[in-house]
């Protein structure tokens, strides 16, 4: 009866690729189950696990479970959709079955049924504590054989999702020989329990603080440790569409060390994914970049944001540039009015010489040059009087010419004078790296990690300054106070997610009014954002689902640019600014070296012609 019991609940199965697994504890009641089932649908093949022992000592059990247990584990893995029908009426089994599957992830996969068959009654399954939490976060029923002389019924329970081990599980079919496999009230025999629940159950998230979200302790004598966590932020309204979605109530943790949390060389987790890895909490909510070495022990949630790292740093002064009065021409410009006071120069010098010998002017062939640059420099010239008309065209348009050139370099120079340049020391890691400039780095996170194996490049050398004097670490909640002091003095740098600085400069923007840092232009480590949960927890569909909406809609990144006022205001920082102020030394010092220089070499010219004049001979 029992076999037609397990095909009849076998055959609900509607995925195309089903299989199904056999365990049992090797007891003659399950041996002989086993060999009756001739017929079960399962068009992708059966496998038949049997643990086998002299002795139902609890170690033996654990021991030889966690060995079949794993070879069971290395064919789920490879299979689409299983069933695993375990047959065993001896406790220790059922408890050592348990504990070896959740932690071997055996049944955590949610195409993965379990069906456990028993004649034990229900009160025995109670004190179970293992049993009951795989059963109630699994996709999994437990079913009650009860084989009298009378009638056989097969009791189906469903184990509800996070409940306490005191509760009682739900009948949710029976099967008899009669009527077959009738359902009380589900439409299905295995209901998606992970969707929505019905009852409300607690779980337990972690999160910490970080400049778009804020966490706060109170006194609170009936939470753990007599504190309760207030998170108010982007995670926690992501917290709040999740428990809206699937009717739950929750509650926040921190971690002691206040970090996100990484792998230590002793195999220990740290922070927020140390609590997840010993199943202290239900989520991680972090958010977590995504890392294929947490993948290994852990799932990521969909993606709700990119990130990337940038330079971030304080900005300088305005400075005045004292050379400012050269930037109104190019250098190009510059160089053609040289060459073109050289060509008029020389049209004037030479040009007479073509004349008949009787209508030269010696004496005014060296006037007409000085006169081209005495209107360079816009002094008078003398009379024109008995000059060829060609002389007084060609000195007429290179007057014209320098008019038009001197009124556009006074308009633009005032202009030039008015203005201040801000220069940004730092645009990419290699300014960093040759500066010698401190670097301020997160403690434990996937960068780092990232960082100490990196074989080449500029990472390559910034990883090997992790362990000098050169790099201060922080946790999150120090960030702000390394702004306001090593970063603002500029002897260090921030190197972060961009979106922490974001909220950095709006809340300093607001409390000074000015925008003393900036964001360098180059971007490095691009990684997605997601929540994180236990290896193929079934929360993660329900929560993926609330993560797809958040995305689609832009909900996420609108919350994290806008949590905290004017976290744009400093974005797009301009690199020159005009001012109005009263010209100084410090405007125009550059033309009075410029003024000494040629004094210097007048007076050099002077002496020297001094010296000439008294070598000749009287």
């Amino acid at each position: 009866m029992t076999s037609a019991a397990i095909v009849s609940m076998l055959a609900t199965e509607t995925c195309g690729r089903h299989s199904v697994l056999l365990l049992s504890d090797g007891s003659a009641w399950a041996t002989s189950v086993f060999k009756d089932i001739t017929e079960i649908p399962s068009p992708w093949g059966v496998g038949v696990f049997r643990v086998t022992g002299e002795s139902h000592d609890a170690n033996l059990t654990q021991s030889s479970l966690s060995r079949t247990v794993a070879q069971a584990r290395s064919l789920v893995t490879n299979l689409y959709c299983v069933t695993v029908v375990v047959m065993s009426d001896d406790p220790a089994f059922l408890a050592a079955f348990a504990e070896s599957s959740f932690k071997r992830h055996l049944l955590l996969v949610q195409t993965t049924r379990l069906l456990t068959f028993t004649r034990l009654p229900l009160h025995r399954l109670h004190s179970l504590h293992h049993l009951h939490k795989t059963l109630s976060r699994t996709n999994s029923l437990i079913v009650v054989v009860s084989d009298n002389s009378t009638e056989f019924r097969a009791s189906v329970y469903y184990t509800v999702p996070f409940s306490e081990p005191e509760s009682q599980p739900l009948r949710v079919a029976t099967w008899t020989v009669g009527r077959g496999l009738v359902l009380n009230y589900l439409n299905q025999l295995f209901p998606h329990k992970f969707t929505k629940f019905s009852h409300r159950p607690h779980l337990v998230a972690t999160t910490d603080k970080f400049p778009s979200q804020n966490v706060m302790e109170v006194d609170d004598p009936t939470q753990p440790g007599g504190k309760r966590v207030i998170v108010q932020g982007v995670m926690d309204n992501m917290m709040q569409l999740i428990a809206r979605r699937m009717n739950l109530t929750y509650s926040y943790v921190r971690a002691a060390d206040r970090s996100w949390g990484t792998r230590l060389n002793n195999g220990s987790w740290t922070g927020m994914l140390g609590l997840l890895m010993r199943e202290e909490v239900d989520l991680s909510l972090g958010p977590h970049a995504y890392d294929w070495r947490r993948y290994t022990w852990m799932d990521f949630s969909q993606y709700m944001s990119q990130i990337t790292y940038k330079i971030f740093a304080a900005r300088s002064r305005p400075e005045v540039d004292p050379w400012g009065f050269l930037l109104p021409l190019s250098p190009l410009v510059w160089a053609a009015v040289m060459m073109a006071l050289l060509a008029v120069i020389i049209i004037m010098h030479f040009l007479p010489s073509c004349l008949p010998t009787r209508k030269q002017h010696t004496g005014r062939r060296d006037t007409n040059v000085f006169n081209c640059v005495r209107v360079l420099f816009q002094e008078d010239i003398r009379t024109t009087t008995g000059w060829w008309w060609w002389e007084r065209v060609v000195l007429g348009v290179w007057m014209l010419m320098i008019f038009v050139l001197t009124q556009s370099y006074t308009g633009n120079l005032m202009s030039l004078l008015a203005v201040r340049h801000i220069i940004n020391p730092y645009e990419d890691l290699r300014d960093v790296l040759d500066s010698g400039v401190g670097i301020i780095l997160m403690e434990y996170t996937v960068n780092t990690k990232y960082l100490r194996s990196v074989k080449t490049g500029v990472f390559r050398e910034l990883g090997d300054l992790l362990d000098t004097e050169r790099v201060v670490y922080n946790a999150f909640s120090d960030m702000p106070a390394s702004m306001n002091t090593l970063v603002r003095s500029g002897t260090h740098i921030l190197f972060d997610v961009d979106s922490n600085f974001w909220n950095m400069m709006g809340v300093d923007f607001s409390r000074t009014g000015r925008c003393d840092f900036y964001l360098a232009r180059s971007s490095y480590l691009v990684y997605h954002l997601a929540i994180m949960a236990n290896k193929n927890s079934p929360l993660l569909p329900a929560v993926n689902q609330v993560a797809e909406g958040v995305v689609e809609f832009g909900l996420f990144d609108q919350w994290q640019r806008y949590s905290l006022p004017n976290t744009t205001s400093c974005l797009n920082t301009p690199r020159v600014i005009t001012v109005n102020a009263v010209l100084s030394l410090s405007n125009l010092w550059g033309m009075f070296v410029l003024l000494g220089i040629g004094l210097f070499i007048g007076i050099l010219i002077f002496l020297l012609e001094v010296a000439c004049v008294a070598a000749k001979p009287v």
